[in-house]
């Protein structure tokens, strides 16, 4: 840890680089959100960013034992000579190679797309036995007497 940073601000800005929020920063360390607020602003500061994500990889690369997950933007070839002069941290807004959103944070919202993909599952299954039922009468109709 820094000598720059507090106890405080380095704890909030380790849960804010695993992708807290402030309430639920603010409920881990039994303090109040806007305090939380207040540390990240200080610790964005004396690190010299200006969010969470960049604060955090800061604070892991100079000085944590244990680096905190934050995927690296993955190399896409050539580099051409506008983007070389840019700094590492500039490399925030390179979009993940994951193509999905992030799931949804509460215990509803979850839910709610759990169920939403089984119903979905569900009448694909219902479509395909259906299929499967009117296929062979379809072609008892149309196949020539002489097939049957």
């Amino acid at each position: 840890m820094p000598d720059s940073l507090t106890t405080r601000e380095s704890e909030c800005v380790h849960l804010a680089g695993q992708g807290l929020e402030d309430k639920e920063i603010a409920a881990r360390l039994g303090i109040s959100p806007r305090t939380v607020g207040n540390h990240l602003h200080r610790a964005y500061a004396k690190l010299g960013v200006s969010d969470r994500k960049l604060a955090a990889r800061r604070l892991s690369i100079a000085y944590s034992e244990a680096p905190i997950l934050i995927p690296e933007p993955v190399d896409a070839g050539p580099v051409d000579p506008a983007s070389a002069e840019r700094s590492v941290d500039d490399s925030a807004d390179v979009l993940p190679s994951w193509p999905l959103p992030p799931p949804p944070r509460g215990i509803g919202a979850r839910l709610g797309v759990m169920i939403a993909g089984a119903v979905v599952a569900l009448l694909l299954a219902l479509g395909i036995v259906t299929a499967g039922m009117g296929v062979p009468t379809l072609f008892d109709r149309i196949a020539p007497e002489w097939a049957r």
